[in-house]
């Protein structure tokens, strides 16, 4: 077994630790002790710790960030919030992901660069086609509401289309609420569900971290572990206003760059 210290970056803490503990548990490892800038495990190898895309170094060894060459489009993810989230999701060696939102492909990408599977799906075709170049999965139009699965499936990642495609705040939340629906039922018990929404949307019940984009701009990625099939967010979704827990994470934010 090997000692691994992992450097935790600083821009975006809860989810630089929360990436650790979700690699960790991917590469076997028992936490050993977990701070604001170093968390520490004891690991059959710390080789599952050079993926991570917040993380800054492990044991004093610096973690290069190799940015992908794929086709991208301005609608294109960046890198490393895509890695990111195939981590979070903990995608490992043979692990079967959906891919909800796919876009070009730059999640998908991640999620073979980690030794996935990915069926994407988009409405969008023009992105589809630039997705095709990218990811060697299968990639198919059509609704993140209505895919043509069958469950078993390890992880679904997804970046829903809020901002740019999303024509009110009413339409993120419908949306976000109907596929975590569907990925209860697609998602195997004990997999993973990450995605991200914009901060007004807010899932209480559920892990998050806020990510600081720019100006006022936030976004909020959350993770969660199916434990009961067909069962949503809990029994009843909440897709509310209220965004207490976000709140005090960009308070915080705020207070930290004053």
């Amino acid at each position: 077994m090997e000692i691994c210290v992992v450097g935790l970056g600083q821009r975006y803490p809860c989810l630089a630790r929360e990436e650790a503990m979700a690699l960790a548990e991917i590469g076997r490892c028992e936490p050993a002790e977990v701070g604001a800038r170093y968390a520490v495990f004891t690991c059959p190898s710390c080789e599952i710790f050079k993926r991570a895309s917040l993380a800054k170094s492990v044991n004093g060894e610096r973690i290069r960030k190799e940015k992908p060459q794929i086709e991208r489009s301005t609608k294109t993810l960046d890198y490393i919030t895509a890695r990111l989230m195939v981590n979070l999701a903990r995608v490992a060696e043979g692990s079967r992901i959906w891919e909800p939102f796919v876009g070009t492909g730059a999640v998908a990408h991640e999620v073979e660069r980690a030794g996935g599977y990915v069926v994407g799906t988009d409405l969008d075709l023009e992105a589809l086609f630039i997705a095709r170049r990218n990811t060697s999965g299968d990639v198919a139009q059509a609704n993140a509401v209505l895919p043509p699965l069958r469950g078993g499936l390890d992880a679904a990642v997804g970046d829903p289309p809020y901002g740019r495609l999303a024509k009110s705040e009413l339409e993120i939340r419908a949306l976000i609420q109907e596929f975590a629906e569907v990925a209860s039922r697609v998602v195997k018990s004990g997999g993973y569900v990450v995605f991200a929404s914009p901060i007004y949307v807010d899932v209480p019940a559920l892990r998050s971290c806020v990510m600081y984009l720019h100006g006022g701009l936030y976004r909020v990625v959350y993770i969660w572990r199916v434990s009961n099939r067909g069962e949503g967010l809990g029994s009843t979704p909440c897709l509310c206003k209220s965004a207490a827990p976000a709140s005090r994470e960009i308070d915080a934010h705020l207070s930290s760059s004053r």
